[in-house]
This record gives structure tokens, C-alpha cells and sequence, in this order.
């Protein structure tokens, strides 16, 4: 196991951005940028030993910044997803968050995925990056210091744990927002990737694709991914809770969920034969194709640019607008006490 750091960029005010590459005994490598705390790549092996990268993302860490590329491997904070009317009420009184989304808010406003974090700690297979968000800061409660460590183990796979500590009780639903083609050439659409997510519910939306409270059940529907298939069987096939022509943007509740460490999905790629499983103590992940992303999108990382349906992103969550509907399980944050939460992309070959 190495680490080295490196200069990625300089944002247009000023502020470095460093990468700090992890490199296994296998030759896997993940490179962890000080913007967003992200991942700016991941290379892994295919089924002949080749490695390449398996993660959407830009040459240019001003890019990253720019929330219509989709917070390409940032790490999203306080609180992921949306919030319906960018409002919500806790312990009795209600705060107003960023209305960054028409009328909502979305991945908390994007600061968190947008400004630097600092380096806390580097090992030989790890690095955990940290971030102060005082009480207030873009409506939410409580002086807040966000860790992220991310390990790079010798089986190939890049465990993410995030801490967060409060002076008092709060919200939090941080992720990480990785575009994944396993394919290791991102001009290849994602539609040709297999997936399985371990659920048989997802949250029902309404046209605003913000939570309405009620569950569906996935069976006999295009939502229904219990069992290995194409992402692109069914992407554009009419659905009460699809946009046409965006496809997938929709959170999975994963079965079973007690908030200990679970498989929650699988992703693999036939041709190169990777394979990606994610694990997760969290009750949701959302899966989401880039959609929204324009298809004539001129920047990224080389020759491969980051646009439309070239990557899925499993964030794992709390549901959606948990903050504002009781019924969804939650886990918060109580003042003085770390709230802990762990995610796992584990890499194979098949």
C-alpha cells in the first residue's frame, strides 16, 4: 500500500484543490481530491487485469463545481437529496434551507460538494478529510463538523465512513455522489450495465420527483431490480414515477434494513467483467443514470466526457424529505454524540 499527494488544480479564487492517490497491492488506485472530499477517480481491474477508470469526472477541479455536471463524486452534505418547499420543522421549530431547486432544496444547498475540505489524518490506505459547517450555515442547526475516511483495502474494495459530530441535535443524510461506468470507457452508455438492488419498495414521487410519503412496490413495474437484468430494459418505458426521457432518479427502501452493514446492490459490467457490490447501513439508495445531464456536454476527464446516461450513481440516504415525513425511517443526530454511518463499493471480477 502507497499514498501520494499531488496538485489537481486551482479553483478560480485561489484555493488549491490536492489529490491524494491510494494505490493497492494489486495496482488499484483511488484518487481523493480536497474539493467535496470527492472521488476523482477509481481505477480497478477488469477480468484480464487491465485497469481503468471506473468513475465519471473532469481534468479541471473547477468543473466539479458547477452543479449542472451532477456533483461528479463529491460528497454530499448536510443533507443529501431533496427537501420539499426548502423548509423543514425539528424539535419544534422550523428552518428554511437553500431553495437551489426551483422551490426545494437539493443536496443541502451543494456547499459541502462544492468548497474544500482539510486533510485530518492520511495512512498508507486511507484518508480522512474533515469539514466545520457552523450553527446556521444555510439554515441548518447545530455547529457541525463532518469526518470522511475513505480506505482503500487490498481486496479491492473503497470503504467510506462518515462521522458527524453537533453541539446539538440535528439532521444529517451525508453520501457520495459517484458516477460509476464499469466499463472503464466512459463514452460507453451505462444502459448496457446489470443491476440488482436488494428492494422491493421504492418512494412514490410526484411531478416534482419530491417524496409524496407512500411506497410502491416494485414488482411487475420497470422500478423492479430484485434480480440481475440491464439498466436499459426498461429505462424508457412510461411510469408514474419516471420523468420521460430522464429515466432513473428514484431511492429504493433496501429490505431488511435494521441499520446494520448490508448488501444493498450489485453492478456489473459483462463485457469487462467488473463487478460492483454495495454495501450500506443505511434504509435507501437512490439510483440515478445522469438524465438530467446534456448529451453535448463538452467537459470531463480526456477524450470521455461526462454527459447523458454515461454513469449510475447508488447514493446511499435516508429516504428523501425524511426531515419532513415521519413515516420514513430516520436516524438523527443527538448533540455531543457522534452519529456514524458506513458505505462499501466493493470491486470483483465475474
Amino acid at each position: 500500500m502507497s499514498i501520494k499527494k499531488s496538485l489537481f488544480g486551482t479553483l478560480k479564487d485561489g484555493a488549491e484543490i490536492y489529490l491524494y492517490t491510494i494505490t493497492n497491492k494489486n495496482g488499484a488506485s483511488a484518487s481523493l481530491q480536497t474539493l467535496g472530499a470527492g472521488i476523482q477517480s477509481l481505477c480497478i481491474p477488469d477480468k484480464d487485469g487491465k485497469l481503468a477508470d471506473v468513475v465519471l469526472g473532469f481534468d479541471n477541479p473547477q468543473d466539479y463545481t458547477n452543479p449542472d455536471y451532477g456533483y461528479q463524486g463529491l460528497v454530499v452534505g448536510r443533507w443529501a437529496n431533496r427537501i420539499r418547499d426548502a423548509k423543514f420543522t425539528f424539535n419544534g421549530k422550523e428552518y428554511h434551507t437553500p431553495n437551489n431547486q426551483g422551490t426545494w432544496t437539493l443536496h443541502g444547498g451543494g456547499r459541502f460538494s462544492f468548497t474544500p475540505w482539510e486533510v485530518k489524518e492520511t495512512t498508507d490506505n486511507s484518508v480522512t478529510f474533515t469539514r466545520f459547517s457552523p450553527d446556521g450555515e444555510d439554515g441548518f442547526p447545530g455547529d457541525f463538523t463532518m469526518e470522511v475516511k475513505y480506505t482503500l483495502t487490498d481486496d479491492n474494495a473503497l470503504e467510506i465512513e462518515y462521522t458527524v459530530l453537533s453541539d446539538t441535535d440535528t439532521v444529517a443524510n451525508p453520501t457520495n455522489h459517484s458516477y460509476f461506468n464499469l466499463s472503464g470507457v466512459p463514452d460507453e452508455t451505462v444502459e448496457n450495465h446489470y443491476l440488482m438492488i436488494n428492494a422491493d419498495k421504492f418512494t412514490e414521487t410526484d411531478d416534482n420527483q419530491l417524496p409524496t410519503g407512500e411506497l410502491g412496490d416494485v414488482k411487475g413495474t420497470m422500478m423492479d431490480f430484485t434480480h440481475l437484468h440491464k439498466i436499459g430494459d426498461k429505462i424508457d418505458e412510461p411510469f408514474r414515477a419516471i420523468i420521460e426521457g430522464i429515466g432513473y432518479d428514484n431511492n429504493y427502501c433496501l429490505n431488511d434494513y435494521d441499520g446494520t452493514l448490508k448488501k444493498a446492490a450489485v453492478l456489473w459490467h459483462k463485457e469487462s467483467g467488473r463487478k460492483m457490490e454495495v454495501y450500506t447501513d443505511l434504509p435507501g439508495v437512490q439510483l440515478y443514470c445522469g438524465g438530467w445531464l446534456d448529451k453535448n456536454y463538452t467537459v470531463g476527464k480526456g477524450e470521455y466526457k461526462v454527459k447523458y446516461r454515461r454513469g449510475a450513481a447508488l447514493e446511499t440516504q435516508f429516504y428523501p424529505d425524511t426531515v419532513n415525513i415521519d413515516s420514513f425511517p430516520s436516524r438523527f443526530v443527538k448533540g455531543g454524540e457522534p452519529f456514524k454511518t458506513k458505505t462499501i463499493f466493493k470491486f470483483s471480477v465475474e
